[in-house]
């Protein structure tokens, strides 16, 4: 019986489809649902002449969530502020990134393989074979009355060897890498819902390079005590593999050019040499990870990737611009951007196919623009209201 129901109600979703592909509704962004839901209050296409959905039905088309989340932009200090204006502004994230349902199993499954990875494997114990002691049979095997004994060595004795005791052993187990994603993914989704990731301009930090006394009051004041910071250069050069559409993105490395390189190190120079001393501060350079798998030598042993271990670690994020832009590229963000760029664009030419190529909506675009020297003075202009970064939401 179980059966046979589960078959009538794929046949009644085929036939459903079938019937809105018929009278042209659009099924591209809907997904369906089966049981007693409250209908949507706005039909998914303007034709009325679709009737399929009466009250008696328990099929209902739902629309698909935004594929875009945003976060209050913050500044690491007021000197990083733009002057004039003090505008809110809001950073536009991929909600396949930062806000995904985090999976529980996915992360414990993560940070007990990177943990495995840290163990140094060096117990070590002696067998029989490896004390200083003769092989030679301590009595003989009858004739005494007494239990029978091999050398000195044997583990019953004292002195002797240890029976099955721990070698050194490599620890590391293995992990799929789509887990791995969906793990720091998962990571990141925590710390956003939670309100604990947070996005700033960059880490520029205009102190003398030894003020860890400053950046330690600084850091109490916004309460980031136990704070992770995540930085790279910003704008990477997409590879060839991802500008194609690869299902595996984290797969290649970005690329910089020297000079991204270079202005990005001197400006993060005086904040790594202030931060160095501070307890659970900690400053992670993306860019300069090495890539995965890594060479396993004897005495470095660990993940050479971003970890949802390390982001778990620490009970705030921070992220600068180059880190953002990081983590979409490494995690599929970006892609994500461009296919909901392409479906809008398709979605404004059928509803108004007059309509110019400058008046087309672009989701992609940010409600901050940032000069050519963005890295060293920080943003050069916000947005004025929140309301202007809702991304509206297909029909």
């Amino acid at each position: 019986m179980l059966g046979r129901a589960v078959h009538m109600a794929r046949a009644v979703c085929s036939m459903s489809t079938h019937s809105l592909r018929r009278h042209g509704a659009k099924i591209s962004s809907v997904r369906f649902i089966h049981g007693p839901q409250v209908p949507p209050a706005e039909p998914v296409s303007a034709d009325a002449s679709i009737g399929s959905q009466d009250d008696t039905s328990e099929l209902y088309a739902l629309e698909r969530s935004s594929p875009l989340v945003h976060t209050r932009l913050t500044y690491l200090s007021p000197e990083t502020r733009p002057q004039g204006k003090r505008a809110i502004a809001y950073v536009p994230m991929s909600s396949h990134v930062f806000n995904t349902a985090p999976h529980q199993h996915a992360m414990h499954m993560a940070v007990v393989y990177y943990l495995d990875a840290l163990r140094s494997g060096t117990a070590s114990t002696k067998s029989r074979s490896d004390v200083a002691y003769s092989g030679k049979k301590l009595r003989p095997q009858k004739g005494t009355g007494r239990a029978r004994l091999s050398d000195a060595g044997n583990p019953m004795l004292r002195g002797g060897g240890v029976a099955h005791g721990p070698k050194p052993r490599d620890f590391k187990t293995d992990l799929p890498r789509k887990v791995r994603e969906l793990a720091l993914r998962s990571a990141l989704s925590a710390r956003f819902r939670e309100g604990r990731l947070h996005v700033v301009p960059s880490l520029d930090w205009y102190a003398p390079p030894m003020s860890t006394n400053k950046l330690a009051r600084l850091l109490s004041a916004k309460q980031w005590t136990n704070t992770l910071f995540l930085t790279a250069p910003r704008d990477p050069v997409s590879p060839v593999a991802n500008e194609r559409g690869s299902m595996r993105p984290s797969s290649v490395n970005l690329m910089y050019t020297d000079q991204q390189l270079t202005r990005h190190a001197q400006y993060i120079r005086h904040f790594a040499l202030a931060q160095r001393n501070l307890p659970d501060v900690d400053l992670v350079r993306l860019h300069e990870l090495p890539p995965h798998p890594r060479p396993r030598l004897e005495h470095a042993k660990q993940p050479g990737e971003l970890h949802a271990y390390q982001v778990l670690e620490f009970q705030r994020i921070v992220l600068d611009m180059g880190a953002l832009e990081w983590l979409e590229e490494k995690l599929g963000g970006s892609l994500v951007h461009q296919v909901y760029a392409e479906e809008m664009l398709r979605w404004r030419e059928e509803r108004n196919p007059s309509a110019s190529d400058e008046d087309a909506f672009s989701p992609s675009t940010s409600s901050i623009s940032e000069s050519e020297n963005s890295a060293s003075s920080g943003l050069s202009s916000t947005s004025d209201t929140a309301s202007s970064m809702q991304s509206p939401t297909p029909p």
